[in-house]
């Protein structure tokens, strides 16, 4: 059964070690996302329809905003990977554009540096090491990651919607959408509050943004349960409640399947750090 082992969250954005062996449903993010196997069957992260392997020899890149869904490997023992969600606020004291957070490729070669860093950090989440020696090693991650693969790409991948909006309903749409996401607003309503029919809509959307305003619409509920869960006291059904799930049940199986795992194991593994 898919877990979290350990999960900080922090001014650098949030970093976990998961077991898992349970598929995951396309999402994005608004962080830069690095995932790499530390033991088990390998798997397959697909990014923008491109399915790129994770195993000992690969890990993942994934810009913001990149669509991607997760398919664990075949095996009696679940994989065990860590996943980091990075900041770009974070990045911006870097030198040399790393602030930008933009991977030249989605696919990273593991060697004996990146494998090392990243058991290393594994190592001092597991074990609730001091917020300083988190931000150390996935810094280091992270630079390791960045340098060898975006100095050699060969072309830059996919934008997601980091590129300057031009059409004025886009942005509207996005506004409500983003106001909307606790009350679990209907498509529907926002096409037509943009003056536009449902297939224009959902065109034009895609056209500005690189995703759907489905997916759009789950990622700003994502962000909105993880607030919720890591900064209230609130229930798990209450927290449901608010995004406009119908059961605890309904909202639990929505977050497993883009988060990985249920939403009160997270609150109970999860921890915020502070410098």
């Amino acid at each position: 059964m898919s877990t979290a082992l350990a999960v900080c969250h922090g001014a650098f954005g949030r970093v976990a070690v998961y077991r898992l062996d349970r598929p995951m449903r396309t999402h994005a993010h608004r962080e830069g996302h690095l995932t790499f196997l530390l033991n088990g069957p390998p798997a397959v992260v697909t990014v923008c329809d491109v399915p790129h392997p994770v195993d000992l020899s690969a890990g993942v890149a994934i810009n913001p905003w990149q669509p991607h869904s997760f398919q664990p490997g075949l095996g009696d023992e679940p994989s065990i990977f860590i996943v980091a969600y990075i900041c770009d606020r974070w990045l911006d004291r870097d030198q040399e554009g790393r602030g930008s957070l933009r991977f030249g490729s989605n696919k990273i070669e593991v060697g004996t540096t990146i494998r090392s860093i990243a058991v290393s950090l594994a190592h001092v989440l597991v074990t609730n090491a001091s917020c300083r020696l988190v931000e150390r090693y996935l810094n280091q991650l992270f630079k390791a990651s960045f340098d060898a693969y975006w100095r050699n790409a060969q072309q830059s991948i996919a934008a997601g919607p980091t590129r300057p909006l031009v059409d004025f309903r886009v942005r509207k749409s996005l506004r409500l959408l983003d106001d909307g996401c606790a009350k679990g607003i209907e498509l529907e309503a926002v096409a037509r509050d943009v003056g536009l029919s449902r297939p224009h809509f959902f065109k034009l959307f895609r056209e500005n943004t690189g995703m759907t305003p489905a997916l759009y619409a789950n990622t700003m509920r994502i962000e909105r349960a993880l607030d919720r869960l890591m900064g209230s006291r609130a229930s798990v059904t209450d927290i449901g409640f608010e995004l406009g799930f119908s059961s605890q049940s309904h909202f639990t199986h929505f977050f497993s399947a883009h988060v990985g795992v249920a939403p009160t194991r997270y609150r109970t593994i999860a921890r915020v750090m502070h410098e």
